[in-house]
């Protein structure tokens, strides 16, 4: 985003007073506008807003009426997110509670989280544990389910966080009638029945 260059100096000196004459002050502040009205509008282009049939022929109000426009939208939409971060926090909040509540000897299927999200021809899994194996044994069965149902693992990674493991594969699903079922109930069946 290149900015536009600084406003021209002053052509006429200074009168006697020490003042600027009153013309070159009005074409200083309409520089310094034209300045501002462009990067603004530069801003907005850059940000992604509808951009208008054709620049030349948009008017300063019609440009700065898209500018609140997309202003607008943006804050809607940034005030959507945080609360759908406030929404997830809230969650995970709740899981670590319901995971740290269980009973000290429940290792496995009471504690396991698992989160699918379908992505048209793919699917997202997620799964948290209450306990990171040591020898990762369940995403490797998990990964194993998912090829078997018919899914082809694009990318698959665990991370631990804290005293949970979080499991995360990423999975693209044939056309068949049934495919994205059966592998999200084959990767269920595995995960719970470990």
């Amino acid at each position: 985003m290149a900015m536009p260059p600084p406003p021209p100096p002053p052509l006429h000196p200074a009168t006697a007073g020490g003042k600027p004459e009153r013309k070159t002050v009005e074409r200083n502040r309409r520089n310094q506008m034209n300045a501002l009205y462009y990067r603004l509008d530069t801003l907005v282009r850059a940000g992604g807003a509808a951009p208008s049939p054709a620049p030349a022929a948009a008017t300063r109000p019609d440009r700065l009426g898209e500018a609140a426009a997309y202003i607008s939208r943006t804050a809607e939409r940034v005030e959507r997110l945080k609360d759908r971060k406030r929404e997830l926090t809230a969650a995970r909040a709740a899981s670590t509670t319901e995971l740290g509540s269980g009973s000290g000897s429940s290792s496995g299927a009471s504690t396991v989280v698992v989160e699918v999200q379908h992505l048209g021809s793919g699917l997202h899994g997620i799964l948290v544990t209450g306990a990171p194996p040591s020898d990762g044994s369940l995403f490797h069965r998990a990964v194993r389910a998912v090829e078997e149902a018919g899914g082809e693992v694009q990318n698959a990674h665990f991370s631990v966080v804290g005293a949970r493991a979080v499991y995360t594969i990423h999975t693209l699903v044939g056309e068949q009638q049934g495919s994205i079922e059966r592998v999200v109930q084959r990767l269920k069946e595995t995960v719970r029945g470990r």
